[in-house]
């Protein structure tokens, strides 16, 4: 097999390769290997292939992050309750769409939860353990306009404030 004429171009810019830039590598002129330039000079290329342009930082998964995992034990309280005949249709569908409990929704749904045996009265006062719902902590959001008893782990300032105004206590767990 013959050698090839290397010589000849040896001290030339190119050395047979065509252009100046690196030819001779088999990558053409592409413009970098890889993703290299993908939001530069290859930009219409990560668009078509549909990358994330601007997208900064870390997203904690779904089955690591606390809120979520509250949320998912709030619903499986929820869906216990409901099967056992504990609480009705209407109360499971109020406080299911609710992963969080604010004082206002409190106050409005206190009745139905004395009903089906969740909240006691004892003469005006109406008092509640939160736990029982499967809800750890209550929010500060809305009217309260009776006087309320709370057992819950966690309470807003403004929420207490507000149940303590209406003539409730708040006891923490």
């Amino acid at each position: 097999m013959p050698k090839p004429k290397i010589k000849k171009i040896r001290g030339s810019r190119t050395c047979g390769s065509g252009l100046h830039k690196n030819n001779s590598r088999g990558r053409g002129c592409r413009g970098g290997s890889g993703n290299a330039g993908m939001f530069k000079h290859k930009y219409i290329k990560a668009i078509k292939e549909g990358y994330d342009i601007g997208k900064y930082g870390f997203t904690r998964p779904v089955a690591v992050r606390s809120d979520v995992k509250a949320i998912k034990a709030v619903k499986e309280t929820l869906r216990e309750l409901k099967k056992s005949g504990k609480i009705d249709e209407y109360t499971y569908k109020y406080l299911y769409s609710r992963p969080e409990l604010n004082v206002g929704e409190l106050s409005y749904i206190i009745d139905k939860l004395v009903e089906n045996g969740i909240a006691e009265k004892e003469g005006d006062v109406y008092s509640i353990d939160l736990s029982v719902l499967g809800y750890s902590k209550l929010l500060g959001s809305g009217r309260v306009d009776k006087a309320i008893r709370v057992t819950v782990a966690k309470i807003t300032p403004k929420a207490a404030e507000k149940i303590e105004a209406a003539g409730g206590s708040v006891e923490l767990a």
